[in-house]
C-alpha cells in the first residue's frame, strides 16, 4: 500500500515523500494503491515540466487515475523516466517500473540513477510548489480512496 514518509531533514525541495510499497509498471506487482499514487503523479506532471522548456509526455494522453497499470501507464512511466534521467550516455535507460525506495538508498543499484518515485515527488514539488506537494491530499485529482490510507 502507498505510504507517506516525513523527511527527517526537510529541505527546500520537499517535506515528505509519497512512496509505493511494491513496484508499479512492467512485470510488477501493480497493487492498486501504489498504481493510483504513480498515476496521480504522472497525470499531474503530464504536459508540464519544472524548467518550462521541456514537456513530459506532451504528445500522448496522460494516464488515467484508475488504479489499473495497463499499457498507457507503463508507457507514461517510461516516458517520465527518459525525460527525468535524460542520460544519453546510458542509452536513454528506462525500465518502465517505479520501484519502492529501499531504506537509506536514493540511487538504483543497477543504473545508479535516482529512484523514479523520488523523481515523481521532487518534480511535482518543482512544478507546483513545495507547499502544494506537502498538501497533496487537497489536490482535486488526488484519488479519494488513498486519502484515508495516507492521511489519518
Amino acid at each position: 500500500m502507498a505510504h507517506v514518509k516525513l523527511r527527517e531533514d526537510p529541505g527546500t525541495l520537499i517535506r515528505a515523500l509519497y512512496l509505493v510499497d511494491a513496484a508499479v509498471g512492467r512485470g510488477s506487482a501493480n497493487r492498486r494503491d501504489d498504481v493510483l499514487l504513480v498515476q496521480f503523479f504522472l497525470n499531474a506532471l503530464w504536459g508540464k515540466s519544472p524548467d518550462k522548456k521541456t514537456v513530459i509526455g506532451g504528445s500522448g494522453a496522460a494516464p488515467a487515475i484508475d488504479g489499473v497499470c495497463g499499457p498507457v501507464t507503463i508507457g507514461a512511466i517510461e516516458t517520465f523516466q527518459r525525460w527525468y534521467w535524460d542520460q544519453p550516455a546510458r542509452g536513454g535507460f528506462a525500465d518502465s517500473r517505479v520501484e519502492p525506495l529501499p531504506v537509506g538508498q536514493l540511487y538504483g543499484p543497477l543504473h545508479k540513477l535516482p529512484y523514479t518515485i523520488i523523481g515523481l515527488n521532487v518534480n511535482f514539488g518543482f512544478a507546483f510548489s513545495v507547499d502544494r506537494h506537502a498538501r497533496l491530499s487537497k489536490e482535486p485529482n488526488f484519488p479519494l480512496e488513498l486519502k484515508p490510507k495516507l492521511f489519518v
